[in-house]
């Protein structure tokens, strides 16, 4: 799933609900439209589920060596592996490329072409096993959103659903796979509504919503019952906070304006060279390089974000390459290493998913955000003696980088609210994501005006 490009945005405008062109059976058309969104619910949650516990376990297996003592220089043969394995299957195995397959999905759809290939419903999934599995600086939500959009498509065929029903279901699979990836109903029907730009009647909606419902609900369960990102302490706020989680949403949408600026620098480079085993060595090396500097870029990084919110410092020191690193590290120093996360994060994430690796771009907004929350905190905390809590930026600033970068704020804020349970931090989560969004629009703006006067002149 690439960084949105502001200047290529769609919007789908599907034609209006007909119920009376088709149903199973004999229930009415709206049931039976509700009864086939449910069941590609239910397929997209246990998929969803599968891909995590493939991800998680591969990483496992290949990663042993992860606890041992001294510097991750194997990080980086294993990464370059990985792009490698991921390059290869799509040339040999799945015969065609996946990567950003949920935007293809997304214009398939509003150009009215709704036969999506049936490769799409498996194939994605397999080589964002191979990226992620082997150290992907990415997220899964691409691949399975492509992949709940196919099975969705391949459903509705099968059921002989008339073209315009066949669009909604895609619709409908796309965010149970988002609902289902980050066990986030809400976010998955958003996702829909915001990223994908889908116009939707009043049944169709409920057909989303049911369709991300029980699709968040079947990962919820599959997985145990268990978050992503699951929190041992309470983060509360402090209302007083407010103006800070304004500055936030500043930093964040300044920061975000730097994602984008270097996820098309990299973008280009890749679509310059063209060349497919070009483009995995040197994303592979890219990638590679990242991790051996800050191995905490390795994976999804759900572990990592929940461990610095809860206050454990240790994930941002673990295997480093920089002497004199203590496992107990000042704010200062913690304010140093987001810092270079931070500036690497979109880096890593473009090496991974638009090199020859297959992989989604919501999860790295989150965890930059992340780390550009907690590095703010402690940055300020130790050069001006204030006493901001690092939990809770950290937790906004993930709404509030993927807000500027995703361009969905509404989305952004409960898919950070869903994924972490933490319901009552609605507020300043919603503070800094709008704000960070606000920002970002006004730096297009400002952006744009430049050109256009340079162009006038």
């Amino acid at each position: 799933m690439a960084t949105p490009d502001p200047s290529s945005d769609y919007t789908t405008s599907l034609p209006a609900y007909e119920p009376e062109r088709w149903h199973l059976g004999p229930l009415p058309p709206s049931v039976s439209l509700f009864v086939a969104a449910a069941l590609a619910g239910v397929v997209a949650g246990v998929l969803a589920f599968a891909l995590k516990w493939t991800i998680a376990h591969l990483s496992v297996a290949v990663t042993g060596y992860v606890s041992a003592p001294g510097p991750g220089w194997i990080l980086y043969p294993v990464a370059l592996l990985g792009i490698i394995l991921a390059v290869m299957f799509q040339r040999y195995v799945a015969r065609r490329p996946l990567s950003h397959g949920s935007d293809r999905l997304g214009r398939m759809v509003a150009e009215g072409d709704f036969r999506v290939p049936g490769v799409f419903a498996w194939g994605p999934l397999a080589a964002s096993a191979l990226t992620l599995g082997f150290g992907g600086s990415a997220g899964a939500e691409g691949p399975i959103a492509t992949s709940g959009g196919a099975v969705a498509s391949l459903l509705s065929r099968r059921l002989g659903m008339p073209p315009r029903l066949v669009g909604i279901m895609i619709g409908c699979g796309a965010g149970a796979g988002i609902a289902g990836i980050f066990k986030a109903p809400i976010g998955g029907m958003l996702f829909t509504i915001e990223v994908m730009g889908m116009e939707l009647a009043t049944v169709p909606l409920l057909a989303l919503v049911i369709s991300c419902l029980v699709s968040g609900m079947t990962a919820y369960a599959l997985s145990g019952f268990t978050l992503d990102v699951p929190l041992e302490k309470l983060v509360t706020f402090d209302p007083a906070l407010s103006g800070w989680m304004l500055v936030l949403g500043v930093f964040c949408g300044l920061y975000s304006c730097y994602y984008i600026w270097m996820a098309r620098r990299l973008r280009g480079l890749f679509d310059r060279i063209g060349q497919p085993w070009a483009n995995a060595v040197l994303s592979g090396s890219i990638l590679g390089v990242a991790l051996v500097l800050f191995p905490v870029l390795y994976g999804e990084g759900y572990g990592a974000m929940a461990s610095v919110i809860d206050g454990d410092m240790t994930p941002l020191v673990s295997r480093s390459v920089w002497p004199g690193v203590s496992t107990a590290p000042s704010p200062a120093v913690v304010a140093l290493i987001c810092l270079g996360v931070a500036l690497l994060k979109p880096v890593a994430c473009i090496a991974t998913n638009s090199g020859g690796g297959v992989a989604g771009d919501f999860a790295p907004t989150l965890f930059a955000g992340c780390m550009a929350g907690l590095g703010l905190s402690c940055g300020l905390n130790h050069l001006l003696g204030l006493s901001l809590p690092a939990d809770v930026l950290a937790l906004c600033g993930m709404a509030g980088v993927m807000a500027g970068v995703i361009s969905a704020p509404l989305m952004s804020i409960f898919i950070v609210v869903e994924m972490t349970g933490c319901i009552g931090m609605t507020f300043p989560v919603m503070l800094a994501g709008l704000t960070s969004y606000a920002v970002m629009l006004t730096a297009r703006a400002l952006s744009r005006s430049a050109k256009l006067r340079k162009r006038c002149r």
